[in-house]
This record gives C-alpha cells, sequence and structure tokens, in this order.
C-alpha cells in the first residue's frame, strides 16, 4: 500500500508540472536528436562482446553509421579480435596497440574520429566473474578522459528486433550536460519507443541543503516536496523540449520524479530486454561523478554517459 505523504507528493508533483507546462516560459524548441556518424568498438574477449557487437550492427542499420573497431587487450594475444568483427560487420580495424587497455582506446577514439564509443564493463573481465557492482580502472579512465560519450555494455541480452525501446535518462541535479544527454536520448530511443526522464532527489542533497538552510533560517520549512518541485522547475524548459521532440519522432515520452531510497527501480523495466540508461556527467562535479559511477555500478542495463560536446573541430 502507498502511504500518503508519497501519494500527496505524486498529486503534488504533478499538479505543478500542469502548472509549469501552463506558463509563460517563452518559446521552447523541440530537443534536436543527436546520432552517431562513427561508432568506436571496443572489444575484450569479454562475455559482454556479443551485445555490444549487436548494438553497433543495429546502429548501423538504423542510422547509416561508419563502424571502427578496436582490440584494446594488453599484452600478447593470440589473434585480433577486432579483425576478425571488421569482416563480419563490414568495418574498419583499428591496428592492435600496446600499452594499458584504456591508453589503446583513448589513441583509437582520436585515430577512428568517432563521436560515440562502445565499450564491455568491465573491460577485460567477464561480468559474471567480479559481479555486477564493479566498473574497472578502464572505465573509470575513460570517463575522465574521453572526448566523445561512452556506451557501456554490462549484461549480455539476446538481441530482440529493435534495442533501446525503453531509453531512460537519470538527472539528479543541475548538470550542463543535460541538454546535450537528452539529444542523445531522443536520437537513439527506438521508433515507438518510449523515453522517460527521471528527476531523482537524493537523500543526501536534502540533508545538505535542510542543514544550510536550518543554520541561515531556522524559521523556514524546506521540505523534500519544496526540493523536488525546484528540481522539476530547473528542468522545465528540457521537459517542455523532449515533449516536442516525442511529437516529431513519433515516440513516446514521460516525466517521472523518483525520490532516492524508495523501494523498486526508478523506472519500469523489462529484465529480458535492455534499458538504455542515459546518464549527463559534469566533470569535475563531485555529485554529478558520484551519481554516475554509482548508477553503473547498480545497473545491469546498457548505460550511455555523455561528456562533451561531439563536434570535432
Amino acid at each position: 500500500m502507498v502511504e500518503p505523504t508519497r501519494r500527496n507528493l505524486d498529486r503534488a508533483f504533478e499538479e505543478s508540472m500542469d502548472m509549469f507546462s501552463r506558463a509563460r516560459v517563452g518559446a521552447v524548441a523541440a530537443v534536436d536528436p543527436r546520432r552517431p556518424k562513427t561508432v568506436l568498438l571496443a572489444l575484450d574477449g569479454s562475455s559482454q562482446d556479443p551485445f555490444g557487437i549487436a548494438v553497433a550492427k543495429q546502429f548501423r542499420d538504423r542510422f547509416g553509421c561508419a563502424l571502427v573497431a578496436v582490440d584494446a587487450r594488453e599484452g600478447d594475444v593470440p589473434d585480433d579480435l577486432a579483425a576478425q568483427v571488421a569482416e563480419t560487420l563490414g568495418a574498419r580495424a583499428e591496428p592492435k596497440g600496446a600499452g594499458d587497455s584504456f591508453a589503446q582506446i583513448l589513441t583509437a577514439v582520436e585515430h577512428s574520429e568517432c563521436d560515440l564509443l562502445i565499450t564491455p564493463c568491465p573491460y577485460g573481465r567477464d561480468l559474471e566473474a567480479v559481479g555486477p557492482d564493479s566498473a574497472g580502472t578502464v572505465i573509470d579512465v575513460l570517463l575522465a578522459r574521453s572526448p566523445v560519450p561512452v556506451l557501456v555494455v554490462r549484461k549480455q541480452y539476446e538481441p530482440q528486433g529493435d534495442l533501446f525501446r525503453q531509453v531512460v535518462m537519470i538527472l539528479t541535479a543541475e548538470n550542463e550536460m543535460a541538454p546535450e544527454a537528452a539529444a542523445w536520448a531522443a536520437g537513439l530511443v527506438a521508433p515507438r519507443g518510449v523515453l522517460i526522464l527521471v528527476l531523482v532527489l537524493e537523500h543526501e542533497m536534502y540533508e545538505n541543503i535542510h542543514a544550510l538552510m536550518q543554520s541561515i533560517a531556522p524559521e523556514m520549512d524546506v521540505s523534500i516536496d519544496s526540493l523536488s518541485h525546484a528540481l522539476a522547475r530547473n528542468y522545465m524548459r528540457l521537459h517542455r523540449g523532449l515533449q516536442k521532440a516525442a511529437a516529431e519522432g513519433g515516440f513516446d515520452y514521460r516525466l517521472n520524479l523518483h525520490v532516492e531510497g524508495e523501494a523498486g527501480p526508478i523506472a519500469a523495466e523489462d529484465a529480458s530486454r535492455p534499458t538504455l540508461h542515459v546518464l549527463a556527467l559534469e566533470r569535475g562535479d563531485r555529485v554529478s561523478q558520484g551519481s554516475v559511477q554509482g548508477r553503473i555500478r547498480q545497473s545491469l542495463h546498457p548505460v550511455l554517459i555523455v561528456v562533451l560536446s561531439l563536434i570535432h573541430i
């Protein structure tokens, strides 16, 4: 049974968003969907590789993008996975490099001039062997240094029709990369799929703001409800832009509010099918970095981390 406070929060949130939708906020353009032109697929021989290959193939079929493969395993290896996969996909293979895996991948990103990187996570180890709460050093370095968005594949899903029929974009606070992440979410959601924007109110954020306001104005009551509404107001223009993008692009769109600590997933997910989680990473921001790292480790689903503008100069 849903607690009365939970029902009240949901109702207040919906009423607030209705009010925001009617407010005079000026013209809001549809979010311009962003899609890859060149995709780099990193391979490591793990059980995550087959699904990464399937994702790359579907991107090629849907968007007509070029594919490049790289085998970034360290040390001497008996074969070149990139050459084998490239022949199968009609892709180009980057020459096998030397050194750390993350260095080889970053070099391939530069040489290929890709605008999207797909890589297994954790890199170089089967997910089943190390556990779902592991991301690995290679992923940590890529998130810190990659000049393009990184799509990490976790669980090995069997490809079934259009991948990413459900895309969930998660935001926890003000984030400069939110518009870019929204553009990728709108571009990658499968035809007739659903895109869900989830605004997460984290308890740490609430406690910090509550303590600060109590020290400044003890008489002021800063509730979870008020902070949730403030978060919604902050992303009102993005919400409207995604509504318009959905109408133009032929996919469904929903806005959800999630309070950290609630039972269950942040969005209804089919365990048998992949749900693409889209995260906006603002480098140098502790809250953004912690949220992204935590979400990757919590999810078995593929995760797209949008880090920088993808325009090559």
